[in-house]
């Protein structure tokens, strides 16, 4: 579901800016994992926008990285659908698209009620602490103003239901659409000017979970869940 860059629309890493964006030189260990690291919360936090090539010359001097574990990390990072390699053209942010999200929203709508129904049991006991985890995890990256560690906090969350509910389709069906939601998440999390206001979303949906009332949960995911671009730009055309 990821949009193929195109030609003139390349921005931080692009012809047009190549060094306007700095992610700072890695000072631990250098490893494929830890620059993957990097690049991974600069493309979550909005530091790397979608559809901006990832130039290796210019990322290996910036970072202080040979270009091996450059490549490797590269390869980590579309493997996990952040990264789109494209063949004689390069490595690009990925991008969603409206339709794909609005495609998966709409199937959220309607699984992610039944994987909740499902795990009522698991979260009435010890397993529970799988989704209070996140929830916790969420608040503590609000706290330090950490948008990738609250959108891995967020992405934990929704998953817990549906590896409680014991339904195997129903979680691999989660995770063919993780990749795609985590970026509509990294998008999505920019038009809170609070992440602690996306917690409390968070928190309401638990206390709503937690009463068992499945008409209830039901109408809450369906406000909850949304799809087709983020919050700030759905702000900006209904202004």
């Amino acid at each position: 579901m990821a949009a193929v860059p195109q030609d003139g629309a390349l921005s931080t890493l692009s012809e047009a800016g190549r060094d306007a964006v700095s992610l700072g030189r890695i000072t631990q260990r250098t490893t494929p994992s830890s620059v993957a690291q990097v690049l991974r919360t600069a493309i979550l936090d909005g530091t790397l926008k979608p559809g901006s090539q990832l130039r290796e010359t210019h990322l290996a001097t910036d970072l202080g990285v040979s270009r091996a574990p450059l490549r490797e990390a590269l390869g980590l990072l579309a493997e996990e659908g952040l990264v789109d390699k494209i063949p004689y053209r390069g490595a690009f942010v990925a991008e969603v698209s409206a339709d794909g999200m609005a495609e998966i929203a709409s199937l959220r709508k309607r699984l992610e009620p039944y994987a909740i129904e499902l795990a009522l049991p698991s979260l009435r006991g010890s397993a529970r602490v799988k989704v209070t985890r996140a929830l916790e995890d969420m608040e503590i990256g609000a706290d330090n103003n950490d948008p990738a560690a609250t959108i891995d906090a967020h992405m934990s969350f929704h998953r817990g239901f549906y590896e409680l509910s014991g339904h195997k389709l129903l979680l691999e069906l989660w995770r063919s659409w993780e990749a795609q939601l985590q970026l509509f998440f990294s998008a999505d999390h920019q038009a809170f000017a609070d992440l602690h206001d996306m917690v409390a979303e968070h928190k309401r949906l638990l206390k709503i979970i937690d009463s068992g009332d499945l008409e209830a949960i039901t109408a809450e995911i369906d406000r909850h869940v949304h799809g087709g671009r983020p919050q700030a730009e759905a702000a900006a055309r209904d202004a």
